[in-house]
């Protein structure tokens, strides 16, 4: 009798496992089919496909593995579909590595409101575009997320984001950053004035201004950076002293170069014996930012007996693109030191400044190439308008070759704007013009200018001739032909 219900035993469990093998089958397909449908064109059915898949607790595995366009696709179904596991599908596609699905992510989550809330709480402190995206979901949702928002402030994995989205979120949300600027938790004091800064909101000012002078243990830096790049300038006497405080000096000096505040001039000029590179270059660039105030003070330490003060000096005088400081940079031409020469040759080179082009040539054969670098490149930036008298100065007898060339150099330096001016010299009786115009427009390389180094070539003398052909071969293999 037990033999006979052995075999028994055995088609029943064959019976079973078909079954199971034909459901589990079915199923498969139908998974796959559902999932093909994720990319279809018609958004009903995506809709109809993402319901099924979420039923069958299939959608969140199924989505990493399948194509940008269908996690994009399927984001935009879920926001149509709204329901509390579409809105978890969601937050999962807000974390994808790829912009496109976290943008359709966001957009969907906007369209469904303040129910999204968690879900973008959440990605608050995800970082990365995960982070940007919620932040944006925020913003575009309006002003009454401020209040949920407001409470991740507390939540260190969180405050980050939370700070980012709250200085968008209007008066509400500006309104709790200012608060918690006075809180002790020193990191979120860090990251609400960063924003509070980014955002140039000034009802910060007070509370940026009074982190300066709380406990001496907490960082300065961000308060520091937010009150320059609030703009208001009532923190200038606030952030002098801290040109003295080595962890925060460079951060002082930023800051009031974004002020422009007359006050701050000879505080920097103070410094400016510093040898710290960093440090330095972020002094002159301040100085260069407050402009024209500071060039009375800059034009009196060209004249000082430290040689660090004077290379500063000058250097905080390019683009000062003023004709008043044209003579006292003239003579720092002849200064000692390289560096100092350097720099006024570059700050004498701005647009139209005709009046130091005869300066600007003397240096062209100074002795430190640098300085020689800087005068053609300050004659490039004076631009056509020192064109004629550049030309002139190369029909000059005698004139040395290496000045010529730097002559040349200058008129390429110009640009393709000086290419009729060039070509236009090209027919000049001087063979000396004719030769150091055609190396200009070689090394300005515009293909305009081909037709006249090719009629130069044909007529002028051996000399000239073959400087033509040099320049003809150079642009031709810039141009490929």
């Amino acid at each position: 009798m037990e033999a006979r219900r052995r075999p028994l035993a055995y088609v029943i469990v064959a019976v079973v496992a078909l079954i199971l093998i034909g459901w589990l089958t079915a199923r498969y397909m139908t998974k796959r089919q559902l999932i093909r449908a994720l990319g279809d064109r018609d958004l009903a059915v995506r809709m109809a496909a993402a319901e099924k898949l979420i039923e069958m607790d299939k959608l969140s595995d199924a989505l990493p593995a399948q194509p940008i366009i269908v996690r994009s696709k399927t984001a935009q179904a879920l926001g149509e579909i709204g329901s509390d596991d579409a809105l978890g599908v969601l937050g999962e596609i807000l974390r994808d590595q790829e912009e496109a699905p976290r943008r359709w992510a966001r957009q969907a989550l906007v369209k469904l409101g303040m129910r999204s809330m968690p879900v973008l709480l959440s990605a608050l402190s995800a970082g990365g575009g995960t982070q940007e995206e919620a932040v944006t979901a925020l913003e575009q949702i309006g002003p009454q997320t401020a209040a949920e928002v407001w409470f991740l402030l507390s939540d260190r994995s969180s405050y980050g984001g939370a700070a980012t989205a709250l200085a968008q979120l209007g008066p509400d949300g500006v309104q709790s950053l200012v608060r918690a600027c006075y809180t002790v938790d020193g990191d979120l004091r860090e990251a609400v004035l960063n924003n509070l800064g980014r955002q140039r909101v000034q009802s910060a000012v007070e509370p940026a201004l009074h982190n300066l002078g709380s406990d001496p243990n907490n960082k300065k830096g961000p308060a520091i950076k937010a009150l320059g790049f609030i703009g208001d300038r009532r923190a200038v006497p606030a952030l002098i002293p801290f040109l003295k405080i080595k962890d925060n000096r460079e951060a002082a000096v930023t800051s009031l170069g974004l002020l422009r505040d007359p006050r701050a001039v000879e505080p920097i000029l103070a410094t400016l014996l510093e040898r710290e590179k960093r440090y330095r270059d972020a002094a002159i660039l301040a100085l260069r930012r407050i402009g024209a105030p500071a060039f009375p003070a800059l034009v009196r330490e060209l004249n000082s007996p430290q040689g660090l003060m004077r290379e500063a000096a000058a250097a905080a005088l390019i683009g000062s693109n003023s004709p008043s400081v044209n003579a006292p940079l003239t003579a720092a031409l002849r200064d000692p030191d390289p560096e100092v020469r350097s720099s006024a040759a570059q700050a004498l080179g701005w647009e139209a400044n005709v009046a130091a082009v005869p300066s600007l040539v003397a240096v062209l054969s100074d002795r430190s190439w640098q300085v020689v670098d800087s005068a053609a490149a300050a004659l490039g930036a004076i631009g056509v308008s020192a064109a004629d008298q550049l030309l002139a100065l190369l029909r000059k007898p005698g004139q040395d070759v290496t000045v010529s060339y730097q002559i040349a150099r200058g008129l390429a330096a110009m640009g393709r704007e000086a290419v009729p001016k060039l070509a236009g010299a090209l027919t000049d009786a001087d063979p000396s013009v004719q030769k150091w115009s055609a190396v200009a427009l070689g090394e300005i390389g515009d293909p305009e200018a081909v037709p006249a180094l090719q009629r130069l070539s044909d007529t002028a003398g051996p000399e000239v001739r073959w400087v033509a052909q040099e320049q003809l071969r150079r642009l031709t293999s810039m141009s490929g032909t």
